[in-house]
């Protein structure tokens, strides 16, 4: 895929990035991706280095060329380097850079450790200072960790693959273990990340270095922000606030967390618009392709094994975003029931998020055309029919899914589960508001249920409960329902609306169901009363 670049997304500096990209093994793939949504004219130069084999002639320039528009070389000895170009190393050389100029050396034969990249990133940390960018992807060993912590001292930017979508982590996990990663991240994602990262910079890094006054200036954002859109962000982790609050301020041209606030006041609306920033949505069809391998032979078999055709069949999918992580755990129960040719009517995948323009796009199922390099073509002609160019998931598909809007930290958990995943969620929120969620879901799940986290994350408080099914995956099982759950903060006091429904107060209060829809729907409180009640409304069903 060739792309182009935005007006947000031209050369934001007239001092010239320099991109250094590190990769051995596996890391041809990575680069392609990376490469595929880079936009061509960022005014950047990047210099690829790829532990090559030196028994063959390199074909990576050619390889790349198909990648990308712009300008592919093999590196030459004193090469001046020039804005939206690629150059690649030459197989058998080792390369440098000084005053904009790249030079190759011989590669010796020895038994040590390959450390081109080492070599090539400290080089590029003293020429280009805090305008070297180091990106190192998928390899084995730990080149390019040594190289990194030179670009750091520099001033300059350090982005890491995300190990998990490696062919091969060992590099990755060396660079992320050093501390020194600004951003990890797939390959497919660095192109848009990285532009955004530039411009935000100093005001990230004002921000991490807030005096006690702007300290008290954050809070007050940050009430105004739970004031107008009900969701409290003060639990989120500060590098988190850090970038958004300063991709947003460099939006709108202000450098002055101050003077912000005083926008804020005045343009009530932008408040709304702040808040859809810190609502983070990154997700696909079947993210972590591994991931759901596992759900498919580890957990959904188990699942329904001992289930009858009547019973209900429960999942819970937290942060669902806009849906397609909701969708691919529905296929995969749907192709286990033709498999073992034992439907389940009452499968009910329970999809939640707090952002409702994200769970609009969820109900509507129409995805672009993108989606076609994320599921296998299978799926796709089994569960998504044409529309235009676009893609919509079958009537099958969409009636075993339900979208509401559900905040995890106000509204009461579902119960009785036989799944709940809630991946990547949590590496946004500090480590309390993890522990407070997490004795929700214990609440949430049966005995010998599943619980699937992000990959990055662990399940900390509840752990004596669970049984590790998959460690790289993050798959548990339910073992315990014993002395977990705080029953105090399981359910939020209810809304004095609802009292005319349960008959304490008398029946002519007013009723306000958007108060109270989620215990409805969710079959906790009024449930467990044995209330009927039928509600008609804009909820996503």
């Amino acid at each position: 895929m060739k792309t182009k670049a935005t007006d947000s997304q031209k050369k934001i500096t007239t001092n010239p990035f320099i991109v250094g990209i590190g990769a051995s093994a596996g890391g041809m793939e990575a680069i392609h991706d990376l490469f595929d949504y880079m936009p061509d004219n960022t005014g950047f130069t990047f210099v690829v280095i790829q532990h090559l084999s030196p028994d063959y002639k390199s074909l990576m320039a050619e390889l790349l060329s198909r990648h990308t528009n712009m300008n592919v070389f093999e590196a030459s000895e004193d090469t001046k380097i020039k804005p939206n170009c690629i150059y690649v190393i030459p197989s058998k050389k080792l390369i440098t850079i000084r005053n904009g100029r790249l030079h190759l050396d011989e590669k010796l034969k020895t038994k040590l450790p390959n450390n081109a990249i080492d070599i090539f990133f400290e080089s590029l940390a003293q020429d280009a200072g805090k305008n070297a960018i180091g990106i190192i992807l998928s390899g084995t060993g730990t080149d390019g960790t040594k190289g990194i912590e030179a670009i750091k001292k520099k001033g300059g930017t350090v982005i890491v693959q995300d190990p998990l979508s490696a062919a091969f982590d060992g590099m990755p996990n060396s660079a992320v273990s050093s501390g020194h990663a600004d951003l990890i991240l797939h390959p497919e994602m660095m192109g848009e990340e990285i532009m955004e990262y530039i411009k935000e910079v100093p005001l990230i890094k004002s921000l991490s270095k807030l005096s006690q006054k702007d300290e008290l200036v954050l809070r007050e954002i940050l009430g105004m922000l739970n004031q107008s859109t009900k969701h409290d962000f003060t639990l989120y982790k500060r590098p988190t606030l850090f970038r958004r609050l300063a991709k947003r301020m460099s939006e709108v041209g202000i450098g002055v967390i101050e003077d912000f606030k005083e926008f804020l006041q005045e343009n009530p609306d932008e408040l709304k618009i702040l808040g859809k920033e810190f609502l983070i949505n990154v997700t696909k069809f079947f993210r972590d392709k591994e991931a759901f391998e596992s759900l498919r032979v580890e957990a959904i078999p188990s699942i329904l094994e001992n289930k009858m055709p009547e019973d209900m069949v429960k999942v819970w999918v937290v942060a669902c975003s806009s849906g397609e992580e909701a969708y691919s755990i529905a296929i995969l129960f749907l192709e286990h029931m033709k498999h073992a040719d034992k439907y389940f009517p009452n499968l009910k995948i329970f999809a939640t998020d707090i952002d409702t323009d994200a769970l609009e796009i969820a109900s509507r199922g129409l995805y672009g055309s993108g989606i076609k390099k994320d599921i296998p073509a299978e799926y796709l002609q089994k569960y998504f029919s044409k529309d235009g160019s676009s893609f919509r998931v079958t009537a099958e598909l969409r009636k075993h899914v339900v979208f509401a809007n559900h905040d995890i930290l106000k509204d009461p958990p579902f119960s009785r589960l036989d799944l709940l995943t809630c991946r990547n969620m949590f590496i946004y929120i500090n480590s309390d508001l993890q522990n407070k969620i997490l004795k929700r879901f214990h609440f949430a799940l049966e005995i010998n249920s599943f619980l699937m986290l992000g990959p990055s994350e662990n399940i900390g408080s509840i752990k004596n409960a669970m049984k590790e099914v998959n460690r790289k995956w993050k798959l548990f099982q339910c073992v315990s329902k014993s002395g977990k759950s705080d029953q105090d903060n399981l359910f939020p006091a209810l809304d004095k609306n609802i009292y005319s429904i349960i008959g304490s107060k008398p029946a002519n209060s007013q009723k306000n169901p958007q108060n109270f829809i989620a215990e409805i729907f969710k079959e906790t409180l009024l449930e467990e009363k044995k209330i009927a009640s039928f509600i008609i409304d804009c909820t996503l069903t």
